[in-house]
C-alpha cells in the first residue's frame, strides 16, 4: 500500500475576515401594561389562546372516545353515500331517451313496459315515462274523436280532461327528471374532476 499520502492545507477566507461584534437588543415592556392587555396582544399575534393545563390534560374516557369515533364514522359514511349516489348510476344519452320515448309513444302500454324492462339507464326509464304520458294523451284524443265513443265522451267530459292533464304531467315529469339528473351528474362529475385535478 502506498503510504505517501500528502495533505494540502487550504487557506480559508474565514481566517482573513475579522470577527464583527453582534448587537443584541432586549425590549422590556413598560410597567403600565397589565397582564390582561398582554394576553390580548399575544392572542392577536399568535392566533387563538392556548388551553389551560386542566383542559389540556383532561382526556375523555374509553366509552366517550369510542362513541365519538362511531359518530365520526357514521358522519363520514353519510358524506360518502351522498357523494357516491350518482357514481354507480348509468345516465345514458339523449339518443336513448328519444328511442325509448318513441317506442313507448308508438306502442302504448306494451312499448312502455318493453322500454322500462329493457333499458338500464336513467335516460331510458325517463324516456319511457315521457312516452307513456304522451301516449295517454294520444289515446284520449283518439277515443274522444271517434264516432263509436260519442255516448261516453259527452257524459263524463271532466274525466277525459283529467286524463289529458295527468298524461301531460307524466310527460313533463319524465323529461324534467332526466334533465335534472343529467345536470346533477355533470355538476358532481365536474366537482370530482376539479377536486382530483383530472
Amino acid at each position: 500500500m502506498d503510504r505517501n499520502i500528502r495533505y494540502e492545507v487550504l487557506s480559508g477566507e474565514e481566517e482573513r475576515v475579522p470577527a464583527e461584534p453582534v448587537v443584541l437588543a432586549m425590549v422590556i415592556p413598560p410597567g403600565g401594561i397589565d397582564s390582561h392587555t398582554r394576553n390580548q396582544n399575544d392572542e392577536q399575534c399568535f392566533g387563538t389562546k392556548l388551553p389551560s393545563y386542566q383542559q389540556a390534560t383532561t382526556l375523555p374516557s374509553y366509552e366517550e372516545a369510542e362513541r365519538t369515533k362511531a359518530q365520526e364514522a357514521k358522519q363520514s359514511e353519510l358524506e360518502r353515500q351522498h357523494e357516491d349516489r350518482l357514481v354507480g348510476v348509468a345516465i345514458g344519452t339523449d339518443g336513448m331517451f328519444l328511442c325509448t320515448f318513441i317506442l313507448s309513444f308508438l306502442f302504448n302500454w306494451i312499448g312502455f313496459l318493453f322500454s322500462l324492462c329493457i333499458s338500464q339507464t336513467v335516460a331510458g326509464k325517463c324516456g319511457a315515462f315521457s312516452g307513456l304520458g304522451l301516449s295517454i294523451v294520444k289515446l284520449v284524443a283518439i277515443v274522444k274523436h271517434n264516432q263509436w265513443a260519442d255516448g261516453y265522451v259527452e257524459v263524463d267530459s271532466w274525466v277525459w280532461w283529467l286524463l289529458i292533464f295527468f298524461g301531460f304531467v307524466i310527460f313533463i315529469r319524465g323529461a324534467v327528471q332526466y334533465a335534472r339528473v343529467k345536470f346533477e351528474y355533470h355538476r358532481v362529475s365536474g366537482q370530482i374532476r376539479k377536486y382530483y385535478q383530472i
